[in-house]
């Protein structure tokens, strides 16, 4: 039951993992691959409302994956899919290595700097911070770069570990997502 409870725990922690990669490449296609311009002249509130939506949501999801193991509400004990969670499985079943432990010590301290904006700006509306105007969460781009990078190498060595084995994340096109939007965008306003 351990290890299979572990799998199935890993298996929901690393399809998020895929979500917030494949958000934060819909971002970047949006609003840093040149399509500003054009952006501006179809909708410019619309996409400025967007990205804001997108930003929050990028903080919430990324401090999902920092969560405690358990938290304790009303009284029950309830796990959270966290790398903490993993990580306490991985260790109970004789997993855990010093390559997974490195990584996720680089992933929560990459929480650590964006949880306050969570706790203090999106879950709470906490009036001093709100007041004060203080950046909260703010990270540079190679802060972002590395975060990016260790969530596939954390997945890909914790499958590996319990017999899934790696799964590369870090490119999501598909038919109907953001490119094919911008392409028909594209071609409207060239053809109008």
């Amino acid at each position: 039951m351990g290890k299979m409870k572990l799998q199935n725990d890993f298996v929901m922690l690393r399809d998020h993992c895929i979500i917030i990669r494949r958000n934060f490449n819909t971002y970047n296609a949006l609003f840093f691959s040149g399509y500003d311009e054009l952006l501006i002249k179809v909708a410019s509130t619309f996409f400025k409302d967007i990205a804001e939506i997108m930003q929050r949501d990028w903080i919430l999801q990324v401090c999902k994956l920092m969560d405690p193991a358990v938290t304790k509400r009303e009284g029950k004990y309830l796990e959270n899919i966290s790398i903490k969670l993993i990580n306490s499985q991985l260790k109970k079943e004789g997993l855990m290595c010093q390559e997974i432990s490195c990584i996720s010590e680089s992933l929560l301290t990459y929480g650590k700097k964006i949880i306050p904006a969570r706790h203090k700006r999106l879950a709470h509306f906490d009036r001093e911070h709100q007041i004060s105007g203080d950046v909260l969460g703010a990270l540079t781009e190679k802060e972002l770069d590395v975060f990016l990078e260790n969530i596939q190498k954390y997945c890909d060595a914790v499958g590996r570990a319990i017999g899934l084995g790696p799964l590369d994340f870090s490119s999501s096109s598909r038919p109907g997502d953001v490119h094919g939007l911008l392409s028909v965008l594209q071609n409207y306003y060239q053809d109008a």
